[in-house]
């Protein structure tokens, strides 16, 4: 399976500088806390995502991030996670899916590799923009497999100032361990140049096991505002299945 996401990820980078479209994209630096049960983790992550065609065409986005995580009582937990999105949009609404494959490697041999599949979509209002992905996350590795629904709304004050919030609801097989998540976060971009600062806070509950999570960054980015980038650049989610057990989504 490892072989064919990867695969397909390349097909859409193939294919897709070949949309007529405008193109857009982004990099950032990230920095996350966490605090749970029992301890605290510092994350720093890099990533990125490019987007081709969409407007009123079909359209395609690759992304990744990479990071690694330093917990309080001791060892790195490396991670990665890359994807591709196919997707159609106009100026009302967004359809698409997606595929992505992830690693989290905790060192000494002990890693476990998990790919992803899902739906997701998008509604265009005024100022408002709200959406959501169903999504399948398996890893043989674990032997397990992962159900999720996140759904988020983000409000743009300014085309270069956003607010937003995000849920989401999963179950986690076997065991039928559910997890709940609710999060907040906000970007500014700066008028002159196009760089953009980012922060949120997410807290999630694996029936009683919590993590809280504060996160900074700052993001280079080229296509326009923020509010172009969510119309017509690369808004896709990051969404990594597993991976958010890793502490990268």
């Amino acid at each position: 399976m490892k072989k064919y996401l990867l695969g397909a990820a390349a097909a859409l980078a193939i294919v897709a500088p070949g949309v007529a479209s405008a193109q857009s994209g982004y990099v950032d630096l990230g920095y996350t806390s966490t605090d749970f049960d029992g301890g605290d983790a510092d994350t720093t992550s890099l990533g990125g995502a490019y987007v081709w065609g969409g407007d009123g065409t079909v359209g395609f986005q690759i992304d990744g991030v990479i990071g690694q995580h330093d917990f309080s009582g001791g060892g790195d937990v490396d991670t990665y996670n890359i994807g591709g999105h196919a997707f159609v949009r106009n100026s009302g609404h967004l359809i698409g899916g997606f595929v992505n494959f992830g690693n989290t490697d905790f060192g000494g041999g002990a890693e476990y590799d998990y790919y992803t599949l899902g739906a997701e979509g998008a509604i265009y209002m005024q100022r408002t923009t709200l959406n959501g992905t169903l999504s399948w996350s398996d890893t043989e590795d674990l032997d397990a497999s992962l159900t999720a629904l996140d759904v988020g709304v983000t409000h743009f004050v300014t085309d270069n100032f956003s607010i937003g919030g995000t849920a989401g609801f999963g179950e986690i097989d076997p065991g039928t361990d559910s997890f709940t998540s609710f999060g907040l976060g906000g970007e500014y971009q700066f008028a002159t140049f196009p760089v953009s600062l980012y922060g949120g806070w997410t807290t999630t509950d694996y029936d009683g096991f919590e993590t809280d999570a504060l996160t900074l960054g700052v993001r280079y980015n080229f296509g326009g505002t923020l509010f172009d980038r969510d119309r017509s650049g690369a808004s896709l989610s990051r969404n990594g299945g597993f991976g958010r057990l890793g502490g990268i989504l």
